[in-house]
């Protein structure tokens, strides 16, 4: 693939598509774990509490957190693939996309980490939220830089390369 600034802009039409549908599943997530865990502390919010009850003790098993994580393990590959995949042809750093594109992956895996550790003990919980935080927060960066990247970089690039030119 073309780096994003250089793509036709039928490929740039797709690629957006595919990164705000994506987005915009990864949003609908964050409302359904906001849904669905909310209320343990009588709060209309999601707390550090409504997450440390779904998982510790008895109110999960472990065959039920063992098969979510597979479940979310096996469609989140594709989200992150299709997003770092697409953010490693942007024009920012060797090191930033490498880095970008890793982290989700490391912290869906601190994240479901802190699912089996908050099940013995509620104060992993916050392993739960750095894990979630660094996954999505990544992922959020990474389509937002892409989408720079294939729609504003294209448009500085003359500027900037005309300012550039000698004997101007």
């Amino acid at each position: 693939m073309k780096p994003l600034a250089e793509l036709a802009v039928e490929m740039k039409a797709l690629v957006t598509a595919t990164l705000l549908f994506l987005g915009l599943a990864v949003l609908v997530a964050l409302i359904y774990l906001d849904v669905a865990h909310i209320g343990s502390n009588g709060s209309p919010l999601l707390s550090v509490h409504d997450i440390s009850v779904t998982y510790y003790g008895p109110g999960v098993g472990y065959a039920s957190l063992l098969a979510l994580a597979h479940i979310h393990m096996m469609g989140l590959v594709s989200v992150f693939f299709m997003i770092g995949f697409i953010f490693v042809h942007s024009s920012f750093s060797p090191r930033w996309k490498a880095t970008l594109a890793a982290l989700p992956f490391c912290g869906f895996t601190v994240d479901v980490s802190g699912w089996f550790l908050t099940k013995l003990n509620p104060d992993w919980v916050y392993l739960v939220l750095v894990g979630g935080g660094t996954f999505v927060l990544s992922i959020t960066a990474m389509i937002f830089l892409s989408l720079y990247d294939i729609w504003v970089t294209p448009r500085l690039t003359p500027k900037v390369t005309e300012a550039l030119r000698p004997g101007t």
